[in-house]
């Protein structure tokens, strides 16, 4: 990988600068807002990542979100607690294990999801608005596969340190 004067880049090195400044980026605050949905949902980037996951894989345990998200019961029931007392998901006893509780999507979560998936998605489009088709669906590509590939990469790390 070249640069614009002929030096060659280490594209490492490219990926983590603009890695580090798509994720400064999408941390600012006037940028969050306009991520957000224009109902008022007020999604954080985890609050949507969680809530899609819920509503698009179905009910799921509590320890089984923990477990996805990588982080512990505690954390996980402040995370669905806020998310809860916005009306986007809801708590029912699991009929295997009355112990047990399942959080699902409620019809107000899946439509703020909605909301805020559409606001993203015209962010996104207006940043790459002026790129060829080609270039946009090859970017597109791309970042496609490096999800699919970190997120084996982490997955697999995962189950390592689980057999610990």
């Amino acid at each position: 990988m070249s640069d614009a004067d002929g030096e060659e880049r280490d594209p490492g090195a490219v990926i983590q600068a603009s890695l580090s400044t798509i994720l400064r980026w999408s941390t600012r605050a006037d940028n969050r807002r306009t991520l957000q949905d224009a109902g008022g949902a007020a999604l954080t980037s985890t609050d949507a990542w969680l809530l899609e996951h819920i509503a698009t894989s179905g009910p799921h345990r509590m320890s089984a979100l923990a477990e996805w998200l990588s982080v512990d019961r505690s954390t996980m029931s402040t995370e669905v607690r806020r998310l809860e007392e916005a009306g986007l998901v809801e708590r029912t006893a699991d009929p295997s294990d009355g112990r047990a509780v399942l959080v699902t999507a409620t019809p107000e979560g899946v439509e703020a999801l909605k909301l805020h998936l559409q606001a993203a998605h015209e962010v996104y489009s207006t940043l790459v608005g002026k790129w060829n088709e080609h270039d946009r669906t090859e970017l597109a590509r791309l970042l496609e596969r490096f999800v699919h590939e970190f997120s084996w990469v982490t997955d697999a790390i995962s189950r390592h340190n689980a057999g610990r």
